[in-house]
């Protein structure tokens, strides 16, 4: 009997440490707007190619410092990849169809540190410090209740989309990409109606889960981890803008 109570006692949520459950999550969605907004910002008045690394580049390093180090090193890594294939694009210009997909990477390229912070800021935002610091901003309710369903949906939905592709490579011998080659029209069928099956389920589950939580467009929610702008914070958001200044200043 003693042994159950101390497990159950053990797995409560007030018996938890108090001190790691009470620290929000960094840096703060005010703060991290900041740092998005100054980024694009970047994109906008920089206009030198050296700009653009060096902003992406202090974005990985951000990352770094936070905690994110495999995240960053996956992002530099695909940056690089990035880099190449626009210089590539710019090498074989004389070739049909290749100087479109040079300015498709070149906007990908120059908007890319705005994907790095984006993802440094909300790759562990809970769902009600994210409420809770909209409401602060003063959101209308309505635009908020819209915000968060999309920002919950949007992942299942790619999980989803994961385990069926798993299935049809289970279900078949041959590789996806000749699949794809050889019946596009049926693949695609293959992958759209699953996901539009799967689709009106997450959508009931989904308002299944925010009436539990009490999601409601007219009344004010709590958080149980209350969001606050900390020295971090503001030193993040300072750093961001600071940076774009010098960019702007050394590099133009």
């Amino acid at each position: 009997m003693d042994l159950i109570t101390s497990t159950a006692q053990a797995l409560s949520p007030t018996h938890r440490d108090t001190t790691q459950a009470a620290a929000p999550a960094k840096p703060d969605l005010r703060a991290g707007l900041v740092m998005i907004a100054a980024m694009a910002v970047e994109s906008a008045v920089v206009r030198t190619g050296l700009g653009s690394v060096l902003a992406t580049l202090f974005a990985l390093t951000l990352c770094l410092l936070l905690g994110a180090a495999r995240g960053a090193w996956k992002l530099g890594a695909v940056y690089a990849l990035l880099l190449i294939a626009q210089r590539l694009c710019t090498i074989g210009g004389a070739i049909p169809l290749v100087p479109f997909l040079g300015i498709a990477l070149t906007l990908v390229v120059k908007a890319y540190p705005i994907y790095v912070t984006g993802w440094l800021v909300f790759r562990s935002l809970p769902m009600g410090e994210v409420m809770a610091a909209m409401q602060k901003l003063l959101v209308p309710g309505t635009l908020l209740v819209v915000l968060i369903v999309v920002y919950r949906y949007v992942p299942t939905l790619v999980g989803e989309i994961r385990v069926i592709r798993s299935g049809a490579r289970l279900r078949h011998a041959q590789p996806a990409w000749r699949r794809w080659v050889r019946h596009p029209v049926t693949q695609c069928e293959h992958l759209v109606v699953p996901v539009l099956m799967r689709t009106g389920r997450i959508a009931d589950e989904l308002a299944a889960v925010a009436v539990c939580k009490g999601l409601d467009p007219d009344a004010r929610r709590t958080a149980l981890v209350a969001p606050r702008v900390q020295p971090v914070d503001v030193a993040l958001a300072g750093a961001c803008v600071a940076a774009v200044a010098g960019l702007k200043v050394l590099v133009g």
